[in-house]
């Protein structure tokens, strides 16, 4: 392949990666969209199914007037929130989630094609990745950043409720509707508290920090030639850091499946 031939085809491989990254973009966005959809559509059936059994089982009449009311807010919520997410997807063009897959699917193929025509020496592929590694280390530490803000604002959720369901429940003479306030902050602490169990933000939030320190540290042992490094010729030494950092990056996908497994799975924890 002449040189011509082959920086048109790394030109090509550049554009396909930019919109790979924009379906990418498209997907998660779509993704969001349904998942939010669907928080306020069952949001909105067990405000129902509520309301419907507090009619049918509740002995006082006030009670069930009050539960109906808090119900009926509820509906019009999150009903109200459901078509605002509908409204907004449409408007702003995003695609269904069948298209947007389909989309990077084909996007996907056609950047494999056209990397499998570009023909580079193992030396500059190497150097490219090394380029590479500043990228690597951000997506760690953002995503880390990410679920530790999650776990931080559970657990002030769950610091604050619990101090509001033992204050209520002091001063429960003195305030009026106790008991409602008691069973909504009980509530709010049970479902952060699941919440927290079931996707282990703290977890994620440690395991993507450290794999992010080692990927930092490596690349740092490789330039100042200290280490494992040390004695090693620039080649072996950029060899020898490609290969560490994708032992990290592999071990790093590994704990990422773990976390994903059931709570009955296989547990880890911080420091193992």
């Amino acid at each position: 392949m002449s040189s011509v031939d082959e920086g048109g085809q790394k030109q090509l491989a550049a554009g396909l990666r930019r919109r790979r990254r924009e379906a990418e973009a498209k997907l998660t966005l779509r993704r969001r969209l349904n998942r939010s959809y669907v928080i306020c559509s069952a949001a909105v059936m067990c405000a129902l199914m509520v309301g419907s059994i507090a009619s049918a089982i509740a002995p006082v009449e006030g009670v069930v007037r009050k539960i109906d009311a808090v119900c009926l807010v509820l509906i019009i919520a999150f009903g109200a929130a459901g078509l605002l997410i509908k409204r907004w997807g449409h408007r702003n063009a995003v695609p269904r989630l069948v298209e947007a897959e389909t989309q990077l699917e084909v996007i996907q193929n056609d950047l494999r094609w056209v990397e499998s025509g570009i023909s580079n020496p193992v030396a500059i592929n190497q150097n490219l990745y090394r380029a590479d590694i500043a990228g690597i280390i951000e997506g760690f530490q953002s995503g880390s950043d990410k679920y530790r803000r999650r776990h931080n604002r559970l657990q002030s959720i769950i610091i604050i409720a619990s101090l509001g369901t033992t204050t209520v429940a002091a001063l429960q003479n003195a305030v009026p509707g106790h008991q409602w306030l008691t069973v909504g902050l009980s509530l709010l602490v049970g479902g952060s508290t699941g919440f927290m169990g079931y996707y282990k933000f703290r977890e994620r939030s440690f395991y993507l920090q450290q794999s992010a320190d080692q990927v930092e540290a490596e690349h740092n042992a490789m330039i100042l030639s200290v280490g494992d490094y040390a004695g090693l010729s620039q080649p072996a030494a950029l060899a020898r850091l490609v290969e560490r950092v994708e032992q990290i990056r592999n071990e790093q996908r590994r704990r990422q499946q773990q976390l994903d497994q059931p709570a009955g799975g296989q547990a880890i924890e911080p420091g193992e």
